[in-house]
């Protein structure tokens, strides 16, 4: 797998992010206690890459990660989702292994209006396997190329 982009992380930081253009996709991966700051940090910095691509879909790994994020934080940290130059247009997958992270998700999701194209799994190898399956497919809700209208398809959720 080639990276355009070497990861983003110090001794400092809880998280990291790669680009893979070939597979036109981002990952972002957590460990330890991660608040609100060290999100923000990730996605300020993987959006001003000029890898970077709103079309490429999205893989955030929560499995080794401890978020710290109360209701407020999450209501902000999908505000900031929201802003136009940090939107995703593409699917995302998210890897949350435990209740916590899984509801902290499902309302990341809600706030930040992409639960029509977001999944959770509890493992790596389904995210990754999912969204593999279903990267030609664009998300519904988005104009196309040709300037129609995504139509709504079912997901392939096996």
């Amino acid at each position: 797998m080639k990276f355009l982009t070497t990861d983003y992380s110090s001794s400092a930081t809880v998280g990291r992010y790669r680009i893979d253009a070939e597979r036109r996709m981002r990952i972002e991966e957590y460990q330890g206690k991660t608040g609100l700051a060290d999100l923000k940090a990730i996605i300020s910095s993987m959006t001003s890459d000029p890898c970077w691509s709103p079309d490429f879909h999205g893989l955030i790994d929560f499995s080794d990660a401890e978020l710290e994020l109360t209701a407020n934080d999450v209501l902000r940290l999908a505000l900031v989702l929201r802003h136009e130059e940090n939107r995703s247009r593409g699917w995302l997958a998210f890897v949350a292994n435990n209740s916590t992270a899984y509801g902290i998700v499902r309302m990341l999701g809600y706030w930040s209006r992409n639960t029509d194209r977001l999944r959770i799994f509890q493992n790596r190898d389904e995210a990754e396997a999912w969204l593999e399956r279903n990267i030609d497919q664009v998300p519904p809700g988005f104009i196309e190329e040709n300037g129609s209208a995504a139509a709504a398809v079912l997901r392939n959720v096996v």
